[in-house]
């Protein structure tokens, strides 16, 4: 019995120590902004300006797949900061709303996001929120001042699209 104890007083110890290791390292959601900006010249797209405040903080550029579903498109994209990567998963809805008389368009759209993971001062991160979309488009005109419109296949003269994406973030300690 006498030898019982000290092994029981042990065990105890060290079962506190890996509890009170989890509850440090474990890491409450803060409030994380994201704002995005794209634009495109003359059908030639400039990179993508990333400036992100909260648990995910800095600037970075910005990469991205696209799966084009029955109720919208679903965007797999990556941030690249110059300390490691974030990759989300963001579904959306989304329209340009044209206006063939002034030559130009408006972006409207949103949805959610998903932060799936990330390397380098982001491993581990995980999070969540919304986000909208909201953007301009000029159209390229004939030498006349027609709208060339989409059907001549001739670039947009400008493109400018904001993403504001507003949630919840943790970025875990290793």
């Amino acid at each position: 019995m006498n030898r019982i104890v000290p092994v029981l007083a042990v065990s105890l110890a060290a079962c506190l120590l890996t509890v009170a290791a989890a509850a440090a390292t474990r890491t409450q959601l803060k409030p994380q902004n994201i704002t995005m900006t794209f634009v495109t010249i003359n059908g030639k797209n400039k990179p993508v300006h990333v400036v992100a405040s909260g648990p995910i903080s800095g600037t970075a550029t910005e990469t991205q797949t696209e799966k084009n579903t029955a109720t919208g498109q679903i965007n797999y994209a990556t941030l690249h900061f110059a300390n490691g990567t974030v990759r989300f998963k963001a579904p959306e809805t989304f329209a340009w709303l044209p206006n063939l008389k002034t030559c130009s368009a408006i972006a409207k759209g949103g949805g959610t996001f998903t932060i799936t993971g990330g390397t380098g001062a982001f491993k581990r991160a995980t999070g969540k929120g919304t986000f909208t979309d909201r953007g301009t488009l000029l159209g390229a005109r004939s030498a006349s001042g027609q709208c060339l419109g989409p059907k001549t296949h001739a670039p947009p003269k400008r493109i400018t699209l904001t993403i504001t994406m507003t949630g919840n973030a943790a970025v875990p300690s290793s």
